[in-house]
């Protein structure tokens, strides 16, 4: 039997079962009745912030959390383009023997009596940067709407735009909360169960913010 045979059969194998697993997750995902899952909203935002987004908390210094979700700054081809050319450059001051390539790293926005919160993050996961906009610039503030579907879920982004003494910026604010998840993860019962709570509090932030900032409701 040649040497290589076997890895080859594992790699396919877990190729296969990969495959399998994101399309049972993402008939999970369609044919969940997210109306009724958003009945246990408090619930599961609580879940998440007790554990897997308890920096959080940490990062809002006990103020209340009345919705969080995912959020990120618009990252276009030209923007990755330039991060490319950089990153090559970067790599040919150092003779190859360093690669660099630049990471978008995890961003969110927290609602908290009537204020947005904007957090990043560096590439060990700790707190970068801390914005917030209060009422003043979010009743003035613009929300356009884009959606993608992606392997799991239709994923939406609002893209708020603030014009803040002439300086016009914006945040991409997603519908549901994103985590990475390594392959092993895919194959456990919870990971499907885990995409619905995220969504379902994702979904939420937009939900709160229109309902005190009616200027920010998409017309479609």
């Amino acid at each position: 039997m040649s040497p290589y045979l076997l890895p080859a059969i594992v790699l396919s194998f877990g190729f296969l079962m990969m495959f399998y697993m994101m399309k049972r997750n993402k008939k999970h995902v369609s044919n969940e009745d997210f109306d009724k899952e958003k009945q246990n909203v408090d619930q599961y935002k609580k879940e998440l912030l007790d554990k897997d987004y308890s920096f959080i908390k940490k990062w809002m210094k006990n103020a209340p959390i009345d919705a969080f979700t995912s959020a990120s700054i618009p990252y276009t081809g030209a923007d990755k383009a330039k991060d490319i050319g950089k990153d090559i450059l970067k790599s040919a001051m150092t003779l190859g023997t360093v690669k660099y390539t630049t990471v978008e790293t995890p961003s969110f926005v927290i609602l908290s009596e009537g204020k947005m919160h904007y957090f990043s993050t560096d590439v060990d996961g700790d707190l970068k940067e801390h914005l917030i906009f209060n009422s003043e610039r979010l009743s003035n503030a613009t929300v356009t709407f884009d959606s993608t579907k992606t392997k799991e879920i239709v994923a939406n982004k609002y893209l708020f735009t603030f014009n803040i003494d002439g300086q016009v910026s914006a945040i991409e604010v997603h519908n549901t909360l994103t985590f990475n998840a390594d392959v092993s993860s895919m194959f456990g019962s919870s990971y499907s169960k885990t995409l619905t709570k995220n969504k379902v509090v994702g979904d939420e932030f937009y939900t709160k913010i229109i309902a005190l900032y009616p200027n920010l409701k998409v017309k479609r």
